[in-house]
């Protein structure tokens, strides 16, 4: 006869088991659209049916690329990356952020989020009021990363300049350091709308999407305005 301590202990092993399963969905899964982009050609974020957590997909973020598409699981409630998944997981509303190129310091700017921000590459070349109020607690990693530093701050993501495979040691030592990373793409982009729409990506990190798709709803009207002075030159 089994005792009680036993059994309470397999319920508890059989239950623990079935929350991992219930919070684990297939990567085929995520095939929905959360937001498709209508000026940026270089990213989208995907979602599957009964989960909260996203799939952010970044194509060819850096000059030469081919064919190349890198998936970064935003995990919220706890979900868990889908079975295959071999990509950076990123904890949604990350609060610590490491910024490789000064244009996401703008972009968390616009989002009202830069104060999230502890660590930027060439500190004394960046112009926004916050990072030079806070020149004493933010870390410059400079133009290569001071993964010493880095391991200090304990950051939930570091932004990534894309400049191909001269990043591949820098991605190689942030896996072994379990520091999950993202490269951004914006720089690539065609027109100025597709570079800013860019922000809507840090918006989804950063758990304030709705807030990002709201502020760039804006910038397409007064870009077109200001286009439009000049249509008769």
């Amino acid at each position: 006869m089994k005792s009680p301590a036993l059994t309470i202990t397999l319920l508890c092993l059989l239950l623990w088991a079935s929350c991992i399963t219930r919070n684990k969905t297939s990567l085929e899964a995520f095939n929905q659209d959360v937001y498709t982009p209508e000026y940026a050609s270089g990213f989208k974020i995907l979602g599957a049916e009964n989960a909260a957590s996203t799939l952010i997909q970044i194509t060819n973020p850096w000059q030469g690329a081919n064919d190349v598409t890198m998936s970064y699981f935003v995990a919220r409630n706890g979900e868990q990356a889908p079975a295959g998944f071999n990509g950076p997981v990123i904890p949604a509303g990350v609060k610590q952020i490491v910024c490789m190129s000064s244009s996401y310091i703008a972009m968390l700017d616009k989002l009202g989020e830069v104060n999230r921000i502890v660590g930027v590459s060439g500190i004394d070349y960046i112009a926004n009021p916050y990072i030079l109020a806070h020149k004493d607690s933010i870390k410059d990693m400079g133009p290569e990363m001071n993964y010493e530093l880095l391991i200090g701050l304990k950051p939930d993501v570091v932004l990534l300049y894309g400049i191909g495979d001269a990043q591949t040691a820098v991605t190689d030592k942030l896996k072994e350091l379990s520091i999950p990373y993202l490269y951004m793409g914006e720089y690539l982009e065609e027109s100025p709308l597709g570079k800013s729409e860019w922000m809507i990506v840090l918006s989804e990190l950063t758990d304030k999407r709705e807030k990002g798709i709201e502020i760039f709803r804006e910038i397409p009207k007064r870009y077109h305005a200001l286009k439009a002075l000049t249509d008769s030159i």
